[in-house]
């Protein structure tokens, strides 16, 4: 039985994907865990590694194709398992032989596969089999036009019904980029509302007078036996956005998109609490001065309060595991065995939360280099759908842009997130005497169905005890 290769969920919240281009074609012969297909979805892009070593025998979805999760894209025939070609040499012979309109229609579909164009010349399929293909002019034109076009600048042009032979690319050799997309619909947008009439002013409709008939009514009323009182009104929904000329109309980008959707998902879904402790840095902060240019030298990249406040979070979790809980769709509470760490990382226009595994058992310079490794392959888009799946606990660092106190969203499924915002030096009172110290706010996000604000505050304050009480021999290693 060919093994079978299912679309990855990269994500909490991504029920479906896109494939970008096979990486590797039918026939082909992979080894596991090399990169297989790339997969594109609203938050990242990613390219699938090989389940197993053995032979590409079926590809099931083409590029620019959206499915759900779960769904068969693949399959692959392990390495020693027994194989049946699909073509016989009969049939081998007969395609060469087939009239030149049905070579040129195996020849699209091995296109389409492959992901390349064809001008004329043989095209090989999948087990050996050869045709001749011919283009007309216009469909070279076509195709070529189209292999200048990313998948996900394709996918959204088709999303808003837009004609590609009317956008200019700015990528290499005019390439059409998904910014390329974005900035025609706001050009668009923008042409559109220059032309909108001003929002109508609403006539106030005075109210009708009471009539003769009033008091009978009433009467006739409090004769008859009471109702049941009437349900509550709905509350009133939010009133229209009236558009301008003078506004500039934004259309999201599909990341932006699902940002929107899994923050209002989340907001329904768990009845958010929020509360904040201050927290006292400078014995890390002076770990960090002495240490850092070391680490550095040694491991190549840096060593920051975030590494020691996820320590810190990891260890405290394993005291306090209602934080590191999910409420279940049955009513019941998950304590989770595993702590994996779910770390938020901005990128330019987007915002994604790839998942440290097993944290606590990570020391400094492992969470390090997880930190870094995690955010070198995000800004690169070669992060792995393993990469973000299983959080159970989400750490946040707004603070790297200097916001002070901040509240943030719980990342679905976890039970609660914290929030680390910028660290700074002020005056405190210590003992009755005024000192100057790093001080930073620790904030928690927290799901009111599954915890409640004392198990929040507790543990809050073990994150406090453990990085004021930050050792100067602390070892990395």
């Amino acid at each position: 039985m060919p093994t079978k290769i299912t679309m990855p969920q990269l994500g909490e919240s991504v029920n479906e994907g896109t494939i970008g281009q096979w990486l590797k074609q039918e026939g082909e012969t992979v080894k596991k865990d090399e990169a297989l297909v790339e997969i594109i979805t609203d938050k990242v892009t990613a390219e699938l590694p090989s389940p197993a070593s053995g032979v590409l025998v079926k590809i099931l979805v083409q590029a620019d194709e959206t499915v759900k999760v779960g769904a068969e894209i693949a399959e692959i025939e392990e390495a020693g398992a027994a194989t049946t070609p699909s073509v016989t040499p009969t049939t081998q012979a007969n395609s060469q032989t087939a009239p030149q309109s049905s070579a040129s229609s195996a020849s699209s579909m091995n296109g389409g596969t492959n992901g390349g164009a064809s001008t004329g010349g043989m095209s090989s399929g999948p087990n050996g089999a050869t045709a001749t293909a011919t283009l007309t002019a216009p469909a070279q034109e076509g195709q070529a036009r189209m292999e200048r076009v990313s998948p996900l600048a394709r996918r959204l042009a088709q999303e808003h019904h837009l004609d590609l032979n009317a956008i200019r690319g700015t990528g290499e050799a005019g390439r059409i980029r998904k910014e390329d997309i974005e900035a025609y619909l706001q050009q668009q947008s923008q042409t559109a509302t220059a032309t909108l009439p001003p929002a109508p002013v609403p006539v106030q409709t005075p109210p009708p007078q009471p009539t003769q008939s009033a008091p009978t009514m009433a009467a006739t009323q409090a004769s008859t036996p009471s109702a049941p009182p009437a349900a509550p009104p709905a509350p009133p929904a939010a009133p229209p956005v009236q558009v301008s000329g003078e506004d500039q109309i934004i259309t999201p980008t599909p990341a932006r998109r699902a940002i929107a959707e899994h923050m209002v998902r989340s907001k329904q879904t768990s009845p958010h609490a929020w509360t904040a402790i201050e927290v006292d840095m400078t014995n890390v902060a002076r770990w960090l001065d002495s240490y850092k240019d070391e680490f550095k030298r040694r491991e190549g990249f840096g060593v920051s309060f975030q590494t020691s406040v996820i320590k810190a979070a990891a260890e405290a979790l394993k005291d306090h595991p209602y934080l590191n809980a999910s409420w279940t769709d049955d009513g019941k509470i998950a304590l989770r065995r595993q702590v994996n760490i779910g770390v938020s990382i901005a990128l330019e226009n987007n915002l994604i939360v790839p998942v440290i595994r097993n944290a606590d058992t990570l020391n400094l310079a492992g969470i390090a280099r997880a930190v870094n490794d995690l955010v070198t392959r995000a800004r690169a888009n070669r992060l792995m759908p393993v990469d973000l799946q299983g959080a159970t606990f989400t750490v946040n660092n707004p603070g790297v842009f200097g916001t002070v106190l901040s509240a943030a969203i719980i990342n679905q499924p976890n039970a609660a997130i914290l929030t680390m915002d910028t660290v700074v030096k002020r005056a405190v009172v210590i003992n009755d005497g005024i000192a100057i110290r790093s001080m930073m706010f620790l904030s928690l996000s927290f799901d009111h169905r599954v915890l409640d604000g004392l198990q929040a505050a507790r543990f809050l304050a073990a994150l406090k005890q453990r990085l004021e009480t930050w050792s100067p021999d602390t070892s990395a290693y």
